[in-house]
Parts: C-alpha cells; structure tokens; sequence
C-alpha cells in the first residue's frame, strides 16, 4: 500500500509534465519553443491545483483525488499532444544550445539549494537555512491541514476559527503530493524548486524577447538570486582582522542586512524569498507566464494608438472573434486574477505593469484580460484585504510608508547603500539607447511604478513586506541592467574589465551571505526531533481530524506542522504579520496553562479538545503540569510531551 501511495504522488506529476506537454503544443506559433514549455508547465500546475481544489471541497484529499488528478492530466495532455503529433517533435526541439544548457545549470544549482532545506536524518529532520526553518514551518502546517485535518473549504489553521486570509494554493499542491505518498519534506522542496526553476527560466526567455539574446537574462538570474548592497564592504575588516581564508571558510555574518545607522535592508533574495517563500516563487512563475504571452505582441502594437484601438474595440462588437492574441491575454488575465490564492503581492506587481502597458499599448485584446483578472481577483480580494479589523491601527493596512525603511537616511543614499549601483545603471539603460530598443525600455519602464508604489504605501503590517513588491522591482529591471552590462562588456577590454567588477559589486553580499549556509561552515537547525515526529504520526492515528489543539507558540509545532490539526494560536511573529489581532487569545493561552480558575471555561469557549504540554509548553508558558493531571485524562505521551484530552462541559 505505502508503494502505491507513493506511486501514485509521482504519477500526479507525470500527469502534469503530459498536460504541461499538452497545453504547450497547442500554444499560439509566434511563442517560442522554450517560451511554450514554460507557459504550458505552469498552466498546467496551476491548473490541476485549482480543479484539485475545486474537487476536494465535494470528495477531500485522498488518494483517490491524486488518482483522478492523474487520470485527467494525462487524459487531456495525450489528446492535446495526439493532435498536434507533426509539430510536437520539432517545436520543442532546441535548434541551439546556450539556453537549455543555462536552464540545466540553473535547474542543477537549484535543486542543490533546495535539497539542503530539509534533510530526513534517523534522529531529526534539519534544515540548513534559518529562514526555510521558521518559514516552512507554517506552510507545512497549511499543507498538513487540508491532507490530515480536512481543512477545507480552509480555516485559519494556525489561528483556530478564524477566516483564512493566506494564499493557500501551493501548499493545497504540496497537499495532493502528501496524499499521494510523500513525505512532507519532500512535497515541500519539489514544487518549490520547479516553479523557481520554471520562473528564472521565463526570466530569461522575457529578456531574450526584449533583448535578442540570452546574455542579459542569464545576468538578471544572478542579480535576482544574488544581488545586494554594499554590506560586503564589512567583510574586507572582518578578513584583515581574521584572514581572508578563515574568513571565507568561516563567514562570520551576513552581509546583507544590517540595522540602523547602517541600515542595509535588502535582504539577499535566495535566502529570503526563493529558497523560503513558496508562494512568491509560485507567484513569480506566474508572473513571468503573464509577462511571456502579453510581451509578443505589444512589441508590435503602435504606441499609444487610441483612436485606431477605438474603432476596432467598436467593430469587435459586431463581429466578435477569438483569435490566439485573444486567447493569449485571455489566459494572462485568468492566471492573474487566480494570483491572490497563490501570492497577492504578485498581483499588484501585474496589475500596476499591465495598467501602464495598456494605456502605452492599446490593444483591444486588454480588454478580456482585465475582464477576467477582476472577475476572479476581486471576490478573494475582498476576504484577504484588509486584515482583522480588530487589529491596532498600526497593524492594518494599506497606509501610507513615506520611503520604506529608510529611515533618517536620504532615500537616495538608502538605496544606493542597499543596491550598489543598481539603480543607476537601471537609470541609464532606460534613459538611453545605449543597450535597448525604445519599445524594451518602455515594457520595462512600468516596473520601476512598482519601485515609487513600494516606498509610499505598506501592503502589509510589517514594513519589511513591501520588499514583496520590491523583489519583482528587482527581477524584471535586472534586465535592463544586465542588458547594459552586456554592453560594457562588448565595447572593448577596459568596459569588459568594468563589467565584471560592476557584477561582483553586485551580487558579493548575496555569495558571502549565501556561504555561511552551504558547506563546510553551513549550521544545521533541528526542525523537528524523531520524537515528534513520531508524536505527530500519533495524533493522527488517535485524534479527530478537525481538533482544536491548545500548544505552545514556537514556529516549529509537531501538531500544527506536522500532525494539521488547528491550534488556538501558533507563532506570534506570523500573526501580527497578517494584520490579526491575536492579544485576547494570547492572554487567554497564558491562563488557561497556568490552571487558572477560568482556564476549563475558556477551553470549552475555544472548542479545545486537547493540551499540548511540551519542552517550549513548560520553558515558556510554565505549564501546570498538576493542574492537568489532577482533572484532565492523558491521552497520549512520549518522554517529553504529554497530550491531555479536555472534559466535555457538564
């Protein structure tokens, strides 16, 4: 049976592979080969994911939803492909090869990075880097509960009761792979890596389309895994001091953030959003599929050509048809008003780029593409934005946030400190001819909107968040600036020296900060012990899958993360992050541990079934262990944890 499970995991991704195969065959010709690949994978991730979703809300997640997930991804990609059998072979068929050898580089450097994030050891599972630690944390409690709490349709998992506002998608994804028989670790990093490798990907098939070449593309990738400010400029003291060989086998810091009066927050991307983030590089993927369907013909498109626009939106009217430029923007517009179940940022980003395109590049095909973008986006808008209206002011939003971190610092010196000397070649790409055509820098242009949105207004309650939007700032305007280095580097040996040393300048905090994870100096940071995760696989077996657990509020929760049981709050740090007020519940958490006289009445109040009393129940809530054992039944215990059930009210 465990065999079967876990063929059958592996089966939903053949479907997907045949169905992303399916729907690239049949993508409009003036898309390249590589261009349909990419376009056809995600659709078909994303597609199965939703009607996954769709399905699950009459039948749950099972097996046999994976099976039948399967069944029609392979049905409908084998016909999609039977049809198309004399163009299949040849439209996917590189006729060179720098871009699939940068693809398979990527791909392999990736997966590297990413089977590092959790490792299954005998005694634990460890992750190599802090953030994917803390982040995975609360994704795997999302995934957990739709697969072993039957979370659907979703609650707040992490916040028993309550609406749930987060982008579940990917971890509704991660979901299907665990009720197909692998292991949470597992249905964790392969998603996430194949959407990063399909996004960075796309990344460099835009900047061919607005370049000519790949060169420039291949330097975005490095910029938005690697780019940073001037913290590497710490690290020439830190050598002098230590030497530079100790140094670099023994990083004694990171060198991309620091806080004030330094003040250097841009934070390396591959450590803060690629390697932790699942939903922004589901997003991203995304982002970069709407961007590679719409591009093509607005390089085309007369500019600002209203009134020609007009008379055909007119005609259209009369004699409306669907050609594949319609189709294309249709598709765009659909996968852009589903971002919000997988990253609502990335939707903001889309819509800002796309508003500024249509008015530069009218054509009557944007129309079905907002149609639909707000038909889909607007209802889950609606839910997600704003947050718990309960919660302080200061933690709603949207507000105002004149420069972002800025601070006392002048904004200009701020992000000079934080980019290097990103922004002024950004500038002079853009401002001159000197490395791209007009129509490149105009599609381009609209990203640094994105940049001004960012540093006025906050999306989130934490400011650093706007760096969300910041991000894909970063990744479509590397490049224009890849594009420039490209030019100082054909223009003779000086300007290629310049190049290269401009490049490091780059991307140096991002290497320095990438090595203090990797070997031989990475540290390993226990996820979870072989004790709860053992202890996991128990509450699972001996509980009701829609149990309210009280636990402790440590990131890391064997019964939210690993078990998908609700708990009545979880990590404070991810709750007022998402603008919920969570005082009263923290307060009440407080007593009912200590074996206040109220604390019976509040567990009945909250829909408790079960008391986790753990090592972080007794270091930090000082749990009353006599007061659960004088009147609660132990329902399960292991050397460090005790599961006590809770009286029924009388």
């Amino acid at each position: 049976m465990s065999l079967l499970l876990d063929l059958s995991g592996l089966a939903l991704v053949s479907g997907s592979l045949v169905l992303g195969l399916g729907l690239a065959s049949w993508l409009p010709s003036w898309l390249t080969g590589g261009e349909r690949l990419v376009i056809g994978m995600v659709l078909a991730i994303v597609g199965l994911s939703m009607v996954g979703y769709g399905l699950a809300l009459v039948i749950g997640v099972s097996t046999a939803l994976v099976l039948l997930l399967t069944s029609l991804g392979l049905l409908a990609g084998g016909y999609l492909l039977a049809r198309q059998v004399p163009k299949v072979g040849m439209a996917f068929i590189p006729r060179t090869w720098p871009l699939p050898t940068a693809v398979a580089v990527l791909a392999l450097l990736m997966g590297f990075l990413f089977i590092r994030a959790v490792e299954v050891m005998p005694d634990a599972w460890l992750a190599q880097y802090n953030n994917t630690w803390s982040d995975w944390s609360f994704h795997a409690s999302y995934t957990t509960a739709f697969i072993y709490g039957h979370n659907l349709p979703p609650q707040n998992p992490i916040f028993a009761g309550t609406p749930f506002r987060y982008p579940f998608a990917p971890d509704f994804a991660s979901a299907l792979l665990v009720g197909g028989g692998w292991s949470i670790p597992a249905a964790l990093i392969w998603p996430s890596w194949a959407m990063t490798v399909l996004a960075l990907s796309g990344l460099i098939l835009w900047a061919r389309r607005l370049t000519g070449g790949i060169a420039a593309g291949v330097i975005a990738v490095t910029l938005t895994l690697l780019g940073g400010g001037l913290g590497f400029w710490f690290f020439f003291g830190d050598a002098a001091r230590a030497g530079l060989i100790t140094t670099l086998l023994h990083i004694p810091r990171t060198y991309d953030r620091f806080d004030p009066p330094v003040n250097i927050q841009w934070y390396n991307p591959i450590l803060s959003y690629y390697l932790p983030q699942r939903s922004f590089v589901f997003g991203a993927a995304i982002v970069m599929v709407v961007l590679l369907l719409v591009t093509p013909p607005l390089l085309h498109t007369p500019f600002f050509d209203w009134p020609e626009t007009v008379a055909a939106v007119r005609q259209s009217w009369r004699r409306w048809t669907l050609n594949a430029e319609a189709v294309a923007f249709l598709v765009g517009g659909t996968l852009a008003g589903l971002l919000p179940l997988f990253h609502v940022h990335s939707l903001v980003v889309v819509g800002i780029v796309a508003a500024c395109w249509a008015l530069l590049f009218p054509r009557p095909a944007w129309i079905g593409f907002f149609a639909v973008m707000l038909l889909l986006a607007v209802p889950r808008l609606l839910m997600a934005v704003p947050g718990d209206p309960g919660a302080p002011p200061e933690h709603q939003y949207p507000r105002w946030l004149i420069g972002w971190m800025s601070g006392a610092d002048v904004p200009a010196w701020f992000w000079i400190k934080n980019t290097g000397l990103f922004i002024p070649l950004l500038l002079l790409a853009l401002l001159s001819p000197l490395a791209l055509r007009g129509r490149a820098r105009l599609l381009i242009a609209p990203f640094s909107l994105v940049f001004i949105v960012a540093n006025l207004v906050k999306f989130q309650p934490w400011d650093w968040d706007n760096s969300k939007l910041l991000v894909f700032w970063y990744l479509a305007s590397a490049v224009a600036v890849g594009a420039m280095l490209v030019r100082f580097w054909r223009s003779q040996a000086f300007g290629a020296i310049g190049a290269s040393v401009i490049w490091l300048s780059l991307v140096a905090s991002g290497v320095l900060s990438l090595m203090q994870f990797l070997p031989p100096q990475g540290p390993s940071y226990v996820w979870f012990t072989a004790e709860e995760v053992q202890l996991a696989a128990d509450v699972r077996r001996l509980t009701p899958a829609k149990a309210v657990f009280v636990t402790g509020e440590q990131p890391n929760n064997p019964i939210a993360d690993l078990a998908g049981r609700s708990v009545l709050m979880s990590y404070p740090g991810w709750l007022w992050s998402y603008g919920i007020n969570y005082n009263q519940r923290e307060a009440d958490l407080s007593r009912i541990y200590s074996g206040d006289a109220a604390a019976l009445e509040l567990l009945h109040r909250y829909h408790v079934a079960y008391v986790v009393i753990g090592p972080d129940e007794r270091s930090t809530l000082h749990a009353n262990v006599d007061y659960f054992n004088a009147g609660f039944q132990l329902a399960l215990h292991t050397a460090n944890y005790q599961i006590y059930a809770v009286p029924p009210p009388r």
